[in-house]
């Protein structure tokens, strides 16, 4: 990471802290140096929460936003779920540091721990319904079913990271590996280049292992997709 880079990151460290000591213990706040996905965390208060550090890795969504580019449309995305390597249910939003040139350089990312929440809300639905069938609140049930909702894992080591978007996207498919045409592979190849798999430098050879084909092939599926 260039100096004048760091010296927009680190503008955001005394935010990042003032921010978690307003919102307490269970927000965890992330800078990333989007400049080095396999170690993009520089900065973390209340990272006990997700088990993460200084030094770790992005995350799916930070990869997905990387590849996407659809920074240079918005400033920040805010309110969405994301779930951590120890099952907790989180509320997160993200915010695109940029320089004076426009260039994004950092996120600046907080993750609420709503674990328990979601429990005492679902307790108390169920008192005020006097039932099983759970509430449903009048905005959720307004939405489209076809809306797309905006999702982060939270994982600190990158070969899991990539295991874990690998395994999500083959898993859907619902047929092991070995037996996917080569279309199918290719198709797989597609989507975990959209989510920006191949952003991390382990990623050819992870995809290569997890479809039973080699590292050239990857290359070569990827380069039909240009």
């Amino acid at each position: 990471m260039g100096s004048e880079n760091r010296q927009y990151l680190e503008r955001f460290f005394p935010i990042a802290s003032f921010i978690a000591a307003i919102i307490g213990p269970k927000c965890e706040v992330v800078v990333h140096d989007i400049s080095d996905p396999e170690h993009s965390i520089v900065f973390i208060e209340n990272g006990y929460i997700s088990g993460r550090e200084v030094g770790d890795a992005s995350t799916d969504l930070v990869l997905k936003i990387l590849k996407s580019e659809a920074y240079h449309e918005e400033q920040y995305i805010a309110n969405y779920k994301a779930s951590g390597k120890f099952g907790q249910s989180f509320r997160s939003s993200t915010y695109y540091i940029k320089n004076d040139q426009n260039k994004l350089v950092g996120l600046l990312c907080l993750n609420i721990d709503v674990t328990h929440m979601e429990v005492a809300a679902e307790w108390v639905q169920h008192i005020l319904q006097g039932g099983p069938n759970p509430y449903v609140m009048p905005a959720a049930a307004e939405k489209s079913k076809e809306e797309k909702q905006t999702t982060e894992y939270l994982q600190g080591n990158a070969d899991d990271l990539l295991q874990h978007m690998i395994s999500s996207v083959i898993g859907k498919l619902k047929i092991p590996p070995e037996r996917l045409s080569s279309q199918e592979k290719i198709e797989v190849v597609r989507e975990l280049n959209e989510l920006g798999v191949f952003l991390l430098k382990g990623g050819v050879s992870q995809v290569a292992s997890s479809l039973s084909i080699s590292e050239p092939t990857v290359y070569r599926y990827l380069q039909k997709l240009k």
